[in-house]
């Protein structure tokens, strides 16, 4: 079984609307059911979940059903670790999960992930147990440990950009987080990180320069030209 996990929890406070982020329209359509279709029309997902949080739990489920049947809405927790948790426990109490079950995680505001990304992380996901999606870095990296003086400067050829998906055996993951505390929900900044902390290699697949996150405003513009380009080309996967 192959589940999506589209992650929406977030107040997008960035962006300055007066609603979330992942609601605002793009092009005529919210941005999260962008994201929830490509998923849903890639045919390589049995299950999509979509995490929100509970106050717009009912505006979500009203956005998204009426376009795309079977998504299933849970409600996210403190943190993009619990929301994530809450997800995995809503799996494994509809089934049996077994070693071939990957949930691919997926920021809602990510609206232009390809067939190609998503086929690659399944097939990282089942062979390596955890993955993420990446892009090499183009900029030069400081590393800063008090936010004033430059302490370190890593060679930007091992250096790369995390987007999502994120992707993960559904049983490692599960085991993982059962054994965490509420402390390392916090600490942890995401799933790869827990990977990590138990002695996991996540392994990198390529993502693209179009797989943006919608974070500031000007962002949507470069989101708007994306979907032009798209259009134009007749590329565009979910219009």
């Amino acid at each position: 079984m192959v589940c999506a996990a589209i992650l929406a929890g977030g107040m997008g406070l960035r962006m300055g609307g007066e609603i979330p982020k992942q609601f605002i329209m793009l092009a005529g359509k919210p941005v999260i059911l962008r994201s929830i279709e490509a998923f849903a029309n890639s045919g390589k997902i049995d299950k999509i979940y979509a995490a929100v949080s509970k106050e717009y739990e009912k505006y979500a489920a009203e956005i998204i059903n009426q376009s795309v049947t079977g998504v299933e809405i849970v409600v996210g927790g403190k943190n993009r670790n619990e929301t994530l948790y809450n997800v995995l426990k809503k799996i494994s109490a509809e089934r049996e999960i077994t070693e071939e079950d990957v949930i691919l995680t997926h920021d809602a505001v990510r609206p232009f992930i390809t067939d190609e990304i998503i086929e690659s992380n399944i097939n990282a996901a089942r062979r390596f147990g955890a993955c993420s999606t990446v892009i090499p870095a183009t900029d030069t990296i400081f590393e800063s440990r008090d936010g004033e003086f430059i302490d370190t400067i890593p060679p930007r050829s091992e250096m790369f950009q995390g987007q999502t998906p994120q992707s993960f055996r559904i049983a490692d993951l599960t085991e993982f987080y059962d054994n965490m505390s509420g402390d390392e929900f916090e600490i942890y900044t995401d799933a790869c990180t827990v990977f990590i902390k138990n002695g996991k290699k996540p392994a990198m697949v390529m993502g693209s320069r179009d797989n943006i996150k919608l974070t500031y405003p000007e962002d949507l513009e470069k989101a708007e030209g994306i979907i032009a380009r798209q259009n134009a080309k007749g590329e565009r996967i979910n219009p």
